[in-house]
């Protein structure tokens, strides 16, 4: 966003407020003949929408005492043999009085460092300077006093029966990016391009985006990814799909227009948590 955008204060609103508040205030000035707008003035003020999405927080323990383990990036040695190739054989981690030993005698172990991610109970290295190593298969996490488990890679995408929102509604969805999908015509799938044209007509005709769970790899944060389709004025015609980090929560007191005794639309769906984790709201 460049700076000096009319709407580049708008972020500054703060998270907690109660009520969305006018962080902006300034005149829109349009001079567009060819739209009927000419010459013309709009003094607005801006308040920022605000988003659902809050920090997946999950605690990392040790199943022996149950106390609190963190990571640190830590140096680590490893004595190695040398194959034929150069290559590096048969490599066992060593301390650092074996490693003095064998960088002076050398002979068939020469030394190396590597940086890796290892795990230290929290309270003893930050409050005494102790390095108490706990090993990674030692230790589980828990969120909100459940134990959890890390989500895999999605390889497949499943929309529940509630899966699905509005097309008109798709731009309440905060994304973080946006994706265009594609048949897989390798011959092992055998995919069609009319066949995944055909969900794209089809979602355009109902106007209907897909809702379902994604996750990149390994680990607590998650998409709701949004499936949807976009086809431009000239004919081409896309199938997208957002990822989404949350939604916008809309005020509706900074609604333009609003009929009265009609029943407030809910907030979009979002993809359903899976059985391993809990995901903050």
């Amino acid at each position: 966003m460049p700076k000096g955008d009319i709407f580049s204060e708008v972020e500054k609103q703060a998270d907690s407020a109660a009520v969305s508040k006018a962080s902006w205030r300034g005149v829109l000035s349009l001079d567009i003949p060819t739209l009927g707008l000419g010459a013309v003035e709009y003094h607005l003020r801006a308040a920022k929408a605000h988003g659902d999405l809050q920090p997946v927080k999950v605690t990392k323990l040790d199943k022996k005492t149950g106390k609190e383990v963190v990571s640190r990036e830590v140096p680590r040695i490893y004595r190695y043999k040398e194959g034929p190739a150069g290559e590096r054989l048969d490599m066992q981690e060593v301390t650092p009085e074996e490693a003095k030993k064998f960088v002076r005698y050398k002979g068939d172990f020469p030394i190396t460092v590597k940086t890796e991610k290892r795990y230290f109970l929290k309270y003893e290295l930050e409050f005494e300077g102790k390095f108490i190593e706990i090993p990674l298969s030692q230790t589980y996490d828990k969120q909100e006093g459940e134990e959890v488990e890390p989500f895999d890679r999605t390889k497949r995408i499943e929309v529940e029966k509630d899966g699905f929102v509005p097309l008109e509604r798709v731009s309440e969805y905060k994304f973080k990016e946006v994706y265009q999908l594609a048949p897989d015509t390798d011959k092992k799938v055998g995919e069609t391009v009319s066949r995944v044209t055909q969900l794209a007509r089809y979602l355009t005709e109902k106007q209907m985006a897909l809702v379902a769970f994604f996750s990149w790899g390994r680990g607590y944060n998650f998409y709701t990814s949004v499936v949807y389709p976009y086809e431009r004025k000239d004919g081409r015609l896309w199938l997208l799909m957002g990822m989404s980090e949350g939604i916008l929560k809309l005020d509706d007191a900074w609604a333009l227009i609003e009929e009265k005794g009609s029943a407030r639309l809910p907030a979009v769906p979002v993809a359903k948590r899976k059985a391993k984790a809990v995901i903050s709201k």
